[in-house]
């Protein structure tokens, strides 16, 4: 059960009725997540506007939400293996490749770099060995994806970190144990 205030489409008002529209408008809800990092203006807008430009950036969507459910199973962080898990389906990954990703073997080579590198910056805080990095670049990353793959990770950390303080009640199906 969720353990701080939550923020209900129908009492939003100003910056928060804003942001909640929009989200509406481009997922058809507001999920419980939202109305939690509603408390804050500058975390709910924070998170938002990070995953407004990463649709800019040039790792797939697909390739995004693997990150995603890296850090997320790192971070066992239910919420967020349920969100990216329904996400993940709708951005081309099939059922079977996401519990691969989150069991760190996909089933791509160059996937397999993705998962490998964000798992040893996971692991080493950052501290990745400098073979860590000329891995994922022989797998055809770029360095402007290193820092696209650093930003996804920060995201994440921030919702999962969310999440377990908050305990945000699951308004997506649970996603499988792994």
């Amino acid at each position: 059960m969720a353990r701080l205030n939550t923020i209900k489409k129908a009492e939003a008002t100003g910056e928060i009725k804003t942001l909640y529209d929009q989200v509406e408008e481009k997922m058809g809800t507001v999920p419980n997540i939202f109305t939690g990092m509603a408390n804050s203006p500058v975390l709910l807008k924070a998170y938002l506007e990070l995953e407004q430009l990463m649709e800019n950036g040039t790792l797939s969507p697909a390739e995004q939400d693997m990150v995603r459910l890296v850090v997320s199973q790192y971070n066992d962080c239910s919420y967020c293996l349920a969100a990216h898990t329904r996400t993940g389906v709708s951005k081309g990954l099939s059922e079977e490749e996401i519990k691969a990703v989150r069991r760190g073997r996909p089933t791509d080579d160059q996937h397999q770099a993705l998962v490998t590198f964000v798992r040893r910056i996971l692991e080493s805080r950052g501290a990745v060995d400098t073979a860590d990095l000329q891995s994922f670049r022989d797998a055809g990353y770029s360095d402007g994806q290193v820092c696209e793959v650093i930003t996804l990770i920060g995201q994440k950390m921030m919702s999962n970190y969310f999440n377990h303080v908050h305990q945000t009640d699951l308004d997506f199906p649970e996603a499988e144990k792994i």
